[in-house]
């Protein structure tokens, strides 16, 4: 289950891929300030969907995971990802202002004193589903390297936000709890699940995640320096994810994105060459271009890269595949993300006309 901004979406995919049932599910009111309340009947409804009419069905596992930097508190108030909070940020401590959810977390304490002062525990987005279902409060931090975007004691203390508040930090993978006997596993942040779901967990793999936001994700053993560039941990110790956004793709003409998604691979072909890495000529799509024949057609054209996409049905959702993943790792089928990933992703070129 991925938890997105105006919808929930599911799916039944097995250990090799294999994807049995998919839906997707809106909420009713998603600007709604207590819209996380909503989660656990839309959960409870895709999960209806998805297993309607399915013979002889097992839940091995539940995975889940959700947009982010959100922040949800135990009562359900919800502060997303995506609201403004440069009111706070002349408030926030020089050390503590690499973290991606302390100004949320201190815009709750601002905008909301009485929530404030009954709240219990805060979550960083989908574990507070994870909660709900499971009793068991969790942040689900994607490597340990992570700590400086989410928080650290020195942080809270200088924030004057108590430890407690913050549930402590579990893997992707991680066995959670249970749900009607079923185990709940990590998934994690969206767009680290999409990583996973492309397979970008090796050093020279590229992928672009498309919605109504853009990203170039490039995953290197080095530190990448250039002018536009936002560097963040690999989910795998030791690598790097250097990303080029195009925060407003959804709102440009073709053109007009194609020029942005050119500009970034021109960024991240020179910062490579500069570090001395080798750079791809092949990226993985995902997101709602995945079936845009003639889109794919212009990136392999323009780019002057081959284009893989996901195998057989063309399943677009990343996440979701990623969530399988770590669903799958957490109960030891696999001994490793990028191994369940080996097994779970399957991806074939994009062989329109005109490609390479």
């Amino acid at each position: 289950m991925d938890i997105g901004t105006t919808s929930l979406k599911a799916a039944l995919i097995t250990a090799k891929g294999e994807v049995v049932a998919f839906c997707s599910i809106p909420f009713e009111e998603p600007h709604d300030r207590f819209v996380a309340t909503s989660w656990y009947d839309v959960f409870m409804r895709a999960k209806e969907e998805v297993t309607r009419g399915q013979q002889n069905l097992k839940i091995s596992g539940i995975a889940i995971s959700g947009n982010g930097p959100t922040v949800v508190t135990d009562c359900g108030l919800t502060l997303l990802w995506n609201e403004d909070t440069s009111g706070v940020m002349g408030g926030v401590p020089s050390c503590a202002r690499s973290s991606l959810f302390i100004p949320k977390i201190l815009s709750i304490k601002n905008q909301f004193p009485a929530v404030w002062k009954k709240s219990k525990k805060l979550f960083s987005g989908p574990e507070y589903l994870i909660y709900v279902l499971t009793g068991n409060a969790v942040t689900i931090l994607p490597e340990a390297r992570f700590e400086a975007a989410y928080w650290n004691d020195e942080m809270l203390d200088a924030c004057g936000i108590k430890k407690n508040l913050l549930p402590p930090f579990v893997g992707p993978g991680s066995v959670c709890g249970t749900f009607e006997d079923c185990p709940v596993i990590a998934g994690g942040p969206d767009f680290v699940v999409a990583l996973i779901g492309t397979g970008t967990l090796q050093a020279g793999r590229l992928c672009d995640r498309c919605g109504s936001s853009e990203g170039l994700n490039f995953c290197t053993d080095r530190v990448l320096q250039g002018q536009g560039l936002r560097i963040l941990p690999s989910v795998i110790p030791g690598l790097w994810n250097a990303s080029y956004l195009i925060p407003d793709s959804g709102e440009l003409s073709e053109e007009e994105r194609l020029a942005e998604v050119a500009r970034g691979i021109t960024c991240l072909r020179q910062s490579a060459k500069e570090a001395g890495v080798d750079f791809p000529d092949e990226m993985a799509v995902t997101g709602g271009q995945t079936n845009d024949e003639l889109l794919l057609r212009e990136k392999a054209e323009r780019l002057e890269m081959k284009i893989l996409r996901p195998a057989g049905g063309h399943f677009v959702h990343s996440e979701l595949m990623g969530d399988a993943c770590a669903a799958w790792y957490g109960l030891g089928l696999y001994s490793s993300l990028p191994d369940a990933a080996d097994h779970i992703v399957r991806q074939e070129p994009y062989t329109g006309a005109g490609t390479l």
